[in-house]
C-alpha cells in the first residue's frame, strides 16, 4: 500500500510541475506583442439555386392496374 501512495505522490507531483510549464508558457504568449492583421481577399458568394415551382414538375408515373394481373389459387389442405 505504501508504494501505491508513492506512486500517487510522484503522479501528483510529475502533473503539478507540467501544469506550471503549461501556465508559464501561456502567461509568455500572452505578453507578446498583437500580430498585424492579415487583410484577405473577398470569398466568392455562392448562388443560390432557384426553387422549382409545382407545376413545372414533370407528372409521375402511372401505376399499372393489378386487376390485370393473374390470379394465384393456393392448394387446399387434405
Amino acid at each position: 500500500m505504501t508504494s501505491f501512495n508513492c506512486f500517487i505522490l510522484a503522479l501528483f507531483a510529475a502533473l503539478m510541475f507540467s501544469s506550471i510549464d503549461v501556465d508559464l508558457a501561456t502567461r509568455r504568449l500572452q505578453q507578446l506583442p498583437s500580430l498585424p492583421k492579415i487583410g484577405l481577399p473577398p470569398l466568392p458568394q455562392p448562388t443560390i439555386p432557384t426553387v422549382l415551382k409545382p407545376g413545372s414538375l414533370p407528372p409521375l408515373p402511372s401505376i399499372p392496374n393489378l386487376s390485370s394481373a393473374p390470379k394465384v389459387t393456393l392448394p387446399s389442405f387434405p
